[in-house]
């Protein structure tokens, strides 16, 4: 006949992992409590409530960065852009904010021009959407999270009829190289007057126009399959 055992609960338990029931290992409870704590990690849209963590994430990696000097920081805090636009960021396990971007739609060549401070160097077509305000934590930067953001922004420019996708960088970012492999085209600003940033180097700004969307997200899914599975969108949807 079969008999259940008392449980004896060892020290492991504040960890969230009960290693024995009289000699038997809990592996059932161990599983469980390794999924629920993946569960946790996430990307979605953030909301006032998270303004603080934003803003304060925004101004340490701004500060940290190699291809500028931030001269005015109040210009990263949480603002009226952010309430009128989706802002986007990747939790981890703890839910801890690790990534974050802002996304504003631009209707035409006045409206991205002063949105980035500088005359657009190239023809473009409307709308479009500029990715501004991105910033990873230091500690899981070059791990694939700014191209995890921008593959559910390409899904979501994809869904609302968007012509460009429109990224300011600099010209020694890491990321530029595979920017270009996924479609982005890079051209100097020659006329700029942003003064937030002081740069080390030329700001480019790169455009991927619609008809390579499709083929960018191919590309991402084979470059960051990892990140996708285990960072799944979570929430309502990005509204452009």
């Amino acid at each position: 006949m079969f008999r259940l055992k008392k449980y004896n609960l060892d020290k492991n338990k504040k960890q969230g992992i009960v290693t024995s029931i009289d000699g038997v290992y809990l592996k059932k409870r161990a599983f469980l409590y390794i999924r629920t704590r993946l569960q946790m990690k996430h990307i979605g849209l953030v909301s006032a409530e998270d303004s603080f963590e934003i803003t304060d994430l925004r101004i340490k990696e701004f500060k940290n960065a190699r291809d500028f000097e931030l001269l005015k920081p109040e210009q990263l805090y949480w603002n009226n852009t952010d309430e009128a636009n989706p802002v986007i960021a990747v939790w981890d396990e703890s839910q801890k904010i690790i990534a974050t971007l802002r996304l504003i739609r631009v209707n035409d060549l006045r409206e991205t021009s002063n949105m980035l401070e500088a005359d657009i160097p190239v023809k473009v077509s409307f709308p479009g959407l500029v990715f501004n305000a991105a910033a990873t934590r230091k500690s899981f930067r070059t791990q694939g999270f700014n191209q995890l953001l921008r593959y559910y922004c390409i899904q979501a420019a994809m869904g609302h009829k968007i012509q460009c996708l429109f990224s300011p960088v600099y010209q020694t970012a890491p990321r530029v190289a595979f920017m270009e492999k996924l479609g982005y085209s890079c051209h100097v600003f020659t006329n700029t007057w942003q003064n937030k940033l002081a740069p080390h180097c030329p700001r480019v700004l790169a455009v991927l126009e619609q008809d390579r969307f499709l083929t960018a997200l191919f590309i991402l899914e084979k470059a960051i399959p990892d990140l996708i599975k285990r960072f799944p969108w979570k929430g309502n949807p990005i509204h452009l």
